[in-house]
């Protein structure tokens, strides 16, 4: 998982000094493409966009959106791995968002 938020993160002190929280963005790592494909496919709440600028939950695949064009290995290089998963958490109910994850999780198997 990589979120500011937490301790272990690289930027975490940089973070804690010039943020006020540390914001709604996580991202964590599914292992492979199709991992990344099911989380998304099974998520309901958020959805699939790169960024539209809004208060609601938005999910991204780096590797087959926002990156699709990049060849693979400079996505590698990047640290941008085939199972990385984006998530913007926006204004819905934080419980409801909860679940839709654990939705996307369940479907990996």
């Amino acid at each position: 998982m990589y979120y500011p938020g937490l301790p272990h993160h690289p930027g975490h002190d940089v973070a804690r000094r010039q943020m006020d929280g540390f914001g709604g963005m996580v991202a964590f790592e599914l292992g492979s493409l199709e991992a990344g494909r099911a989380f998304l496919n099974a998520v309901r709440i958020f959805t699939l966009a790169e960024s539209l600028g809004g208060v609601e939950s938005l999910a991204c695949h780096p590797a087959s959106m926002t990156h699709a064009a990049v060849p693979r290995q400079e996505r590698l290089r990047m640290g941008l791995t085939d199972g990385l998963v984006r998530l913007s958490v926006g204004i819905e109910d934080l419980e409801d968002l909860r679940e839709d994850v654990q939705r996307g999780l369940a479907a990996l198997g």
